[in-house]
């Protein structure tokens, strides 16, 4: 299967306090596609791994993802 990469920018929400990050992530691409685009799934897969890798009074919301090519 192969992969692509997602430039994932986000906000973490603890309490009154918020910090901004941003990540270029591998997506997996599906063996089969039904819709030329899956990154969606793939943003929410990755925002759901990540906010259980995050402490419980913790809040990842996503801002913006959008796919990259050419990235060396």
């Amino acid at each position: 299967m192969g992969h692509y990469k997602t430039y994932i920018s986000f906000v973490v929400q603890k309490g009154e306090q918020h910090f901004h990050d941003a990540v270029i992530a591998e997506l997996s691409l599906p063996k089969f596609n039904f819709y030329s685009d899956n990154t969606s799934l793939e943003v929410l897969k990755w925002a759901d791994k990540k906010q259980k890798e995050m402490n419980m009074d913790e809040k990842l919301i996503i801002l913006n993802y959008f796919n990259i090519a050419d990235v060396k």
